[in-house]
């Protein structure tokens, strides 16, 4: 069979698939061969499995603050340090900033229109003649009044497309981020529960597996 390299640039990425299973492993396994080691003292199995414990109780900081990211908010930490800012016997800088307001004004499209006027004395042929001048203007301003209404119509059209768009992308959004916050933090909580489940035996257990060890 021959050597196929591009498959040997897949196992990376199919390795990272389960990263943070790795992650877990790698933990627990430095943990056992620690405390598991011939003639380990029973301290030692003790406060690695309270390390353990604690590596667990990080994990929910972490997914805490993965929602948190997820929905934008600012992290624990600078939450923290804000609230130590705002320490009442702390001097702070004021700094005072003005800044200059326009007002703009906007006015409506105002349209004019015009008349035929038969003049003074007009006859018959003269008041004949401005009456379909008249006519025809009020054919060009309905016709006006009629594309600009057309294109009102397709402006508002167009802007309804739009926000019906920009709403069904922000409903996505919201729908991935519920998800993610429901069930993306699953492999987080699988982490520490697996760290805690290891910490509790060996703290639990310290003096009985240092016996077992001698």
């Amino acid at each position: 069979m021959p050597f196929d390299s591009s498959r040997i640039k897949t196992i990376w990425p199919w390795l990272l698939e389960i990263r943070y299973a790795w992650l877990s492993v790698i933990v627990i396994f430095g943990a056992l061969a620690i405390s598991l080691r011939p003639h380990t003292t029973e301290p030692v199995i003790r406060i690695t499995g309270l390390i353990l414990q604690l590596l667990g109780v990080c994990t929910v900081i972490w997914g805490i603050s993965e929602t948190r990211a997820l929905f934008g908010h600012p992290s624990l930490a600078s939450k923290t340090k804000a609230w130590f800012g705002r320490f009442p016997m702390l001097r702070r800088t004021i700094n005072l900033s003005a800044s200059v307001s326009g007002i703009s004004i906007v006015g409506g499209r105002a349209s004019a229109f015009v008349t035929n006027n038969p003049g003074p004395n007009p006859t018959v042929e003269t008041r004949l003649d401005s009456l379909e001048r008249n006519i025809s203007l009020i054919h060009e301003r309905i016709t006006q009044a009629q594309n600009d209404m057309d294109q009102e119509f397709r402006k508002a059209e167009e802007s309804l497309k739009l926000e019906k768009q920009s709403r069904q992308e922000e409903d996505n959004t919201t729908r991935e981020k519920l998800e993610a916050t429901g069930t993306g933090g699953v492999h987080i909580s699988a982490i520490g529960a697996s760290w805690l489940f290891v910490g509790v035996i060996l703290s639990t257990a310290s003096l009985e597996i240092a016996n077992w060890l001698k």
